[in-house]
């Protein structure tokens, strides 16, 4: 095998490609800094938006795709376990239709099918009061193969899937209505 290409003037290690990369970055992250770029999930004056996530009890959702989207959910919104006093709670319900044939052979036997779900959600404050309504979609596709255990091992990942971008779906939209309402918040003050 060969090692990869060294400009003379790089210390060792370092690739012409992954050179170029960095340069590129670290031009560009004080053009970011200087038009008011933020990240998301940063740390604002009063407390950051991870922490407001922390805060948020993930109800439980009804069947085997809900649990695994609920685990999702709780490894990317409390991470550390869930709040012991909560201050929001997100209640998700799930739609799964039916799987579809994407894919037909010419002995007209399916050869993929289509997995798909939406997730309606609604965060409350401890109130009980809607703060937030929103849905997120996701798909996937999964071959059907001689093997009965393969197809159903690929069915399972193309929900795992969907499961896990629904989830970072509903993490993202959450985490921008967080970050407005702790920079409402701010700005009162």
């Amino acid at each position: 095998m060969r090692a990869p290409a060294r400009s003379a003037s790089l210390p060792p290690g370092m690739t012409t490609r992954r050179s170029a990369i960095l340069l590129l970055l670290g031009g560009a992250l004080p053009a970011l800094a200087g038009c008011g770029f933020s990240p998301l999930y940063g740390r604002g004056e009063d407390g950051s938006v991870a922490e407001e996530l922390a805060k948020i009890r993930v109800l439980p959702i009804a069947n085997r795709s809900g649990q695994v989207l609920r685990n999702h959910l709780l490894d990317g919104l409390t991470p550390r376990g869930e709040p012991q006093k909560p201050q929001y709670t997100l209640q998700v319900a799930l739609a799964e239709p039916n799987v579809q044939d994407l894919g037909i052979s010419r002995s007209e036997s399916v050869v993929r099918y289509g997995f798909s779900a939406v997730a309606r959600f609604r965060l409350r404050d401890a109130s009980g009061a809607d703060l937030l309504q929103g849905e997120a979609g996701g798909s996937s596709s999964y071959l059907v193969t001689n093997s009965e255990f393969a197809t159903v091992a690929a069915r399972t990942n193309a929900r795992d899937r969907v499961m896990e971008e629904l989830s970072s779906d509903i993490k993202a939209q959450v985490a921008t209505f967080l970050r407005q309402r702790l920079a409402q918040g701010r700005s009162r003050q």
